[in-house]
């Protein structure tokens, strides 16, 4: 039972910090007023911890470092799959996927920290 607890504050940590660090990301390399616009919308802390709930089960099939690879892919290119082609994003694929890899290393990252 600890171990789900502590498996779901690291999915929910993760898909926080992640979508933190997206936002700072749009702010500092595109326009310093995404962060705020970007960081208060509610459904885009839903979707995050939703691509870090995949961690977990990637984990399971592929432990080690092809798993962080795969999870790293994963929450790169499911929210840059999302963003594009279900939300109709004008940004350009790269921008996109470079925000996203953003997004991905640190939702691991921190994942990873609090299973620590």
């Amino acid at each position: 039972m600890a171990g789900l607890i502590r498996t779901l504050a690291a999915v929910l940590a993760g898909g926080i910090a992640g979508t933190l660090a997206n936002a700072a990301a749009a702010a500092v390399f595109l326009n310093p007023g995404f962060f705020t616009r970007l960081a208060t919308v509610p459904n885009r802390y839903v979707i995050g911890i939703v691509f870090v709930a995949l961690v977990p089960l990637i984990y399971r099939l592929r432990p080690g470092a092809w798993g962080a690879f795969l999870a790293l892919v994963a929450l790169t290119l499911g929210p840059s799959l999302l963003a594009k082609l279900g939300l109709g994003a004008m940004t350009p694929w790269t921008t996109v996927l470079a925000l996203n890899f953003v997004y991905g290393l640190i939702a691991l990252l921190v994942y990873r920290l609090v299973l620590r």
